[in-house]
C-alpha cells in the first residue's frame, strides 16, 4: 500500500514512476518479470481512472493528443505483451536507458535554462505512442518514454501528463488482458501464484487511488519549469538504474 501511495503519487505529478517504482519492488521480492507486468498493468486500471478523471477535472488533458497515444500505444503494447516478452535481451535495455539517460539530459537542462524542452520534432505523437506501449508490453514503464517525449516536442508539462495518463489507461487494459490470456492459456509454462499476485495488485490499489486523487491537482499547480526539470532528472534515474541492472 504504502508503494502504490508514493509510486501514484509521483505518476500524477510528474506523468511516471507508477510502473517503475512498482516494478521494481515486485521483482525484489522475487516476483516473476511477466507476473510483475500483469499485476502492474491490473492495478493501473484502477488508479488510472480516478487519475484520469483527475487530470481530466483540472484541464490537464488534450483529448487529441491523448486518443492519438492511446491507439498506437495499444498497437505497440499488444505487440511488447505477445511477441517482444519472449525476445527480452540486455541490447533493448541498453536502448531504452540510453534514451532516457539522453532525453532526460536535454529536458532538465533546457528546463533550468528557462527554455523551452523541444528536443525532437512534433507530430511524432503516434511513434512516441507506439514506442511507450511496446516498452509497457515487455514490463517496462510508460511514463518515462511517453512523457519525456511529449515535453521533448514542446507539450506544456502539465498537458503532457495529463494525456499520457488517459492513453496510459486504455494501454494498460489491453497489455493486462492479453498477459491474462496468455497466462491462462499456459503459454509462460510456468506456475503462477495467484495468491501473490492478488496481494500485489490489491494493495498497490488501495495505497495508489487516494494518490490519484491528487494527480492531476499537483500536475496543473507545480511551476511549470520546476516539473521540467524533475521529470527530466527522474527519466535520467529510471535509464541509469536500468543499465545498471544490465551492466551489473
Amino acid at each position: 500500500m504504502a508503494v502504490g501511495f508514493f509510486a501514484q503519487l509521483a505518476d500524477g505529478a510528474l506523468g511516471m514512476g507508477f510502473g517503475f517504482i512498482s516494478s521494481t519492488i515486485l521483482l525484489g521480492q522475487g516476483v516473476a518479470p511477466a507476473l510483475v507486468s500483469a499485476s502492474v498493468n491490473a492495478a493501473k486500471l484502477p488508479t488510472g481512472i480516478v487519475a484520469a478523471v483527475s487530470h481530466h477535472l483540472n484541464r490537464n488533458t488534450d483529448w487529441a493528443l491523448a486518443r492519438r497515444l492511446a491507439l498506437w500505444g495499444v498497437i505497440g503494447g499488444l505487440a511488447g505483451a505477445t511477441v517482444l516478452s519472449f525476445l527480452k535481451a540486455p541490447l533493448l535495455t541498453l536502448v531504452i536507458s540510453a534514451y532516457l539517460i539522453f532525453m532526460g539530459a536535454l529536458i532538465a537542462l533546457r528546463g533550468l535554462r528557462g527554455a523551452a524542452p523541444r528536443v525532437i520534432g512534433a507530430g511524432r505523437n503516434r511513434l512516441i505512442g507506439a514506442c511507450g506501449g511496446l516498452i509497457e508490453g515487455i514490463g517496462g514503464s510508460w511514463g518515462p518514454v511517453v512523457t519525456s517525449s511529449l515535453l521533448g516536442s514542446g507539450v506544456a508539462p502539465r498537458v503532457a501528463i495529463g494525456s499520457s495518463a488517459f492513453a496510459e489507461l486504455v494501454v494498460s487494459g489491453a497489455v493486462f488482458a492479453t498477459l491474462a490470456v496468455t497466462f491462462s492459456a499456459g503459454i509462460w509454462g510456468q506456475h503462477v501464484n495467484w495468491a501473490q499476485a492478488g496481494a500485489s495488485v490489491a494493495g498497490l490499489i488501495c495505497g495508489g487511488l487516494p494518490a490519484a486523487m491528487l494527480g492531476g491537482k499537483l500536475a496543473r499547480h507545480a511551476p511549470r519549469r520546476t516539473i521540467t526539470v524533475i521529470v527530466g532528472l527522474m527519466a535520467m534515474v529510471i535509464g541509469a538504474f536500468r543499465l545498471a541492472e544490465v551492466v551489473g
